[in-house]
């Protein structure tokens, strides 16, 4: 396969594929991070990686060097890596890709991409991103969610997420693979998590923790989220003793706190859970999924990030 090497021979049950692409929409890096820990969480394994030197200009990410133990050094490439998780016992597995934003030959790297997902027996993607917008930290993290097919937009929808496309303009590699994925017959769901624009270069574990907890319930699965409490409390600690030393940023962001006050009624944020039967939902989506599974061509578009 091209542009792409395998470490071992790839399952053919992994049906869902979970995407997180670092840059544009990685604000806060929470769609890397939220993947990051299901990876570690789910002890998935390395598959396959996507060779860099044909899509990353390395004077614009460089490689790095990083000592070992013993004192040598090793130089570590852009990474872009699929790593796969197999339950075990019977079902279907889960497929999960990492990896920065590529420079150029976006429709070959695209290609590339979607050979390992169909190769692995993808049949659905999730894609996880995060935007700067005018969200204060002070405050919980806003998640949104699209899909053009009826039973993912459905499960959004139950849980007051769901968000019609309106964007135009400039867009990122995630939303090229997602049509692409689309004219293959693979059915994609987005989750969009809003992270505060004054925080641009900061880890941010409150979006983390958002996104993460959404693709959780979503799939059924169980990370670990007991560390997360602690790490919001310090992060927005440190935030509120930065904020202290400027005015004008403390006037923002009682703005931005008015601003977000004033919709929350109207955004209906809860995380997912009470008395949604979630289960069934999926149900029906895995229902639908089967009725796509001839190949043939589907309606509708699927909105720009």
């Amino acid at each position: 396969m091209d542009h792409v090497e395998f470490d071992r021979e790839p399952p053919r049950n992994l049906t869902t594929l979970v995407i997180a692409f670092g840059g544009w929409i990685d604000a806060g890096q929470a769609a890397t991070g939220a993947l990051r820990h299901l990876v570690r969480d789910l002890s998935a394994t390395r598959l396959a990686w996507i060779n860099p030197e044909q899509f990353f200009v390395f004077t614009q990410e460089r490689p790095e060097v990083r000592l070992r133990a013993d004192g040598e050094r090793d130089i570590h490439w852009p990474r872009s890596e699929f790593f796969a998780c197999q339950p075990g016992n019977g079902h279907d597995g889960l497929l999960l890709f990492s990896g920065g934003e590529p420079h150029q030959r976006w429709r070959t790297y695209t290609t590339a991409f979607l050979d390992v997902a169909e190769r692995c027996g993808v049949r659905r993607i999730v894609s996880l991103g995060a935007l700067l917008a005018g969200a204060p930290h002070t405050r919980p993290i806003r998640v949104t969610g699209r899909s053009s097919d009826p039973a993912w937009r459905s499960v959004l929808e139950a849980w007051g997420i769901y968000r019609r496309p309106t964007y135009e303009g400039p867009t990122g590699i995630s939303t090229i693979v997602l049509d692409a994925a689309e004219r293959r017959g693979i059915s994609h769901l987005g989750l969009m998590g809003q992270a505060p624009h004054y925080l641009q270069n900061n880890e941010n574990p409150a979006a983390i923790q958002a996104l993460l907890t959404y693709v959780a319930r979503l799939l059924h699965l169980s990370p670990d989220m007991s560390h997360f409490d602690e790490a919001i409390k310090e992060f927005r600690t440190q935030c509120d003793r930065e904020v202290a030393r400027n005015r004008a940023t403390r006037e923002h962001i009682q703005q931005l706190e008015q601003q977000y006050d004033a919709t929350a009624g109207e955004e209906q944020q809860a995380l997912p859970g009470g008395e949604l039967d979630s289960e069934k939902l999926m149900q029906d989506l895995q229902d639908f999924l089967r009725g796509q599974s001839g190949g043939g061509e589907k309606t509708g578009g699927q909105g720009r990030d």
